[in-house]
C-alpha cells in the first residue's frame, strides 16, 4: 500500500472528537426537520417549485457523492437511472393504469436491479474507462428514448397530470413528499457512511488494491454503492415525472448526467450536505443573476470555475478548511499566552 494511501487512511481513521461529532448529528436532525416544516412555511408557489427542483437535485447528487465522492467511481451516467425511474413510473400509470405508489416501488426497484446488472461489465474497468463506459450508458438510454416511440413518446414524451394519477389531495401536499424522500435519502447515505463501512468506502476510493489487502471486500461494496445509486437516481426520476407532469429524453440527456457531476463538485465531492447546498447553488444562483439578461451564463460560468479554482474541496470543503484555519489559530495563541 502507498504512503499517501496509508496517510489518509490514518486521517480517516483518527477518532473524531465525541462531542463534534453529536453536536453535527444534532444539527442534521434539525435540519431535517427545518426541510420537513418548508413546504408549510413557503407561501409562494414559485418558490415552492424551485424547493422541489433544489430537492430532486439534491437526491440526484446524493446518488452520485456516493458512488463517486465515497467510493471513487467516476460514473458519467446517473442520467440513465434517472431516466429508468421517470419513464418507469410514467409507463406503468399512463399505459397499464399502475397505482403511483406501485409504481414509484417498481421504478426505483428497476433502477436499482438494472444498476447491479450493469455494475458486472462497468466494475470490471476502473478510472477514465469507467467514465467512458457509463457515459457510453447514458448516450444508449438517451437514444432509446428518442428511438422507441410507441413506448416513450419520443421526443413528445409522456405526460402524467398529477391530478389524474395522484389525485387532487395528494397532489396538494406533494412538496411533502419530495422534500421527504430527500431526507429519508440523506440519513440513507449518512447511515451508509458512517462508522467501519464508511471507513472502508474512504479506503477502496484511495487505494482499491490496498483496501483489498486489508480485507475489505472491494467488489461487494462497489457492487452494492452502485446499486443503491442507481435506486437513488431512479427515486429523483419518479419525482422529477411528477413535478413537472411530463417527461422528455431531453431531461435525461448527457447534459444532466454533467450537471450532477458539477453539484457533486461545487458543494464537496465526499459531502452529503455538499450535494444539497450545490444543488440549492444550481438552482438559485442562475435564478438570482437572471437581471443580467444576457450576461447571466458568463457570470454564472465564471463563479462556477472561481469555486472550481479556489475552493478544490468544494463550498463545504471552504468551510471546513476556514474552521480548520481558525482552530489552529485559536489552539496557537493560547500556547504563546501560556
Amino acid at each position: 500500500m502507498s504512503t499517501t494511501a496509508i496517510r489518509t487512511q490514518t486521517e480517516i481513521a483518527r477518532p473524531v472528537r465525541h462531542g463534534s461529532r453529536r453536536a453535527v448529528f444534532w444539527a442534521e436532525v434539525i435540519g431535517s426537520v427545518v426541510l420537513l416544516a418548508l413546504p408549510a412555511i413557503i407561501p409562494s408557489a414559485y418558490q415552492l417549485r424551485l424547493l422541489q427542483d433544489v430537492a430532486i437535485w439534491s437526491i440526484l447528487a446524493l446518488s452520485l457523492t456516493l458512488i463517486f465522492g465515497y467510493t471513487g467511481q467516476i460514473s458519467l451516467g446517473q442520467a440513465a437511472f434517472y431516466a429508468v425511474g421517470g419513464y418507469t413510473s410514467a409507463i406503468l400509470q399512463t399505459a397499464l393504469g399502475v397505482p403511483a405508489p406501485i409504481a414509484w416501488v417498481v421504478a426505483i426497484a428497476l433502477g436499482m436491479g438494472s444498476a447491479l446488472i450493469l455494475s458486472f461489465p462497468l466494475l470490471r474497468i476502473h478510472g477514465h474507462f469507467l467514465a467512458l463506459g457509463t457515459l457510453a450508458l447514458g448516450l444508449i438510454v438517451e437514444t432509446l428514448l428518442v428511438q422507441l416511440v410507441p413506448v416513450t413518446g419520443g421526443h413528445d414524451g409522456i405526460l402524467l397530470p398529477g391530478a389524474i394519477h395522484l389525485g387532487p389531495w395528494v397532489q396538494a401536499r406533494f412538496p411533502y413528499i419530495v422534500v421527504g424522500f430527500l431526507v429519508l435519502a440523506y440519513w440513507l447515505v449518512r447511515n451508509l457512511t458512517q462508522r467501519g463501512m464508511g471507513r472502508a468506502f474512504f479506503a477502496l476510493r484511495d487505494d482499491p488494491d490496498g483496501a483489498a489487502a486489508l480485507g475489505v471486500p472491494v467488489t461487494r461494496y462497489k457492487t452494492l454503492v452502485f446499486m443503491i445509486g442507481g435506486g437513488l437516481a431512479a427515486a429523483a426520476g419518479v419525482l422529477y415525472a411528477h413535478h413537472t407532469q411530463v417527461v422528455t429524453p431531453e431531461a435525461f440527456g448527457f447534459g444532466t448526467s454533467i450537471e450532477v457531476l458539477l453539484i457533486v463538485i461545487i458543494g464537496g465531492m465526499s459531502s452529503r450536505i455538499g450535494a444539497v447546498i450545490g444543488a440549492a447553488v444550481i438552482v438559485f444562483v442562475p435564478e438570482w443573476l437572471q437581471f443580467l439578461q444576457e450576461g447571466e451564463n458568463l457570470v454564472f460560468g465564471l463563479l462556477v470555475l472561481g469555486i472550481l479554482l479556489f475552493l478544490p474541496g468544494g463550498l463545504v470543503g471552504g468551510v471546513r478548511s476556514a474552521i480548520r484555519s481558525l482552530r489552529r489559530t485559536r489552539t496557537s495563541g493560547e500556547e504563546v499566552s501560556a
